[in-house]
């Protein structure tokens, strides 16, 4: 039985990982889309805010829509300048401007 040194395993290892979890520009596809969901969620919540009359989910709505809108161009950008990683502070921001933004809209609508 032939040994292997455990150098050589762990260069295996790195290699075979970073070919099956990375794809050049796949993380920067999923932060993009995140994007898009996450833009279409608070305009979707605009609209029905704007037909159910709830002034203020209206304005926070159309705010928060404006940031996602920004946070979307961006994203788009850095795809367009290949970069490897994308930011994870405003990854973040998008997820929480949303989670916000539903859980504003359904308490509103709760108390209604």
């Amino acid at each position: 039985m032939k040994m292997v040194s455990q150098t050589a395993l762990l260069g295996w290892s790195e290699e075979w990982h970073n070919s099956a979890t990375v794809r050049p520009g796949g993380m920067m596809k999923r932060h993009v889309l995140m994007s898009v969901v996450a833009t279409l969620i608070s305009g979707a919540i605009f609209v029905a805010a704007l037909f159910r009359q709830y002034a203020l989910v209206e304005v926070a709505a159309s705010i928060l829509t404006g940031l996602q809108v920004f946070f979307l161009s961006t994203a788009i950008g850095d795809l367009l300048d290949k970069k490897k990683k994308s930011h994870r502070a405003r990854t973040s921001a998008v997820a929480l401007f949303t989670i916000f933004l539903v859980a504003f809209y359904y308490f509103t609508r709760y108390l209604h």
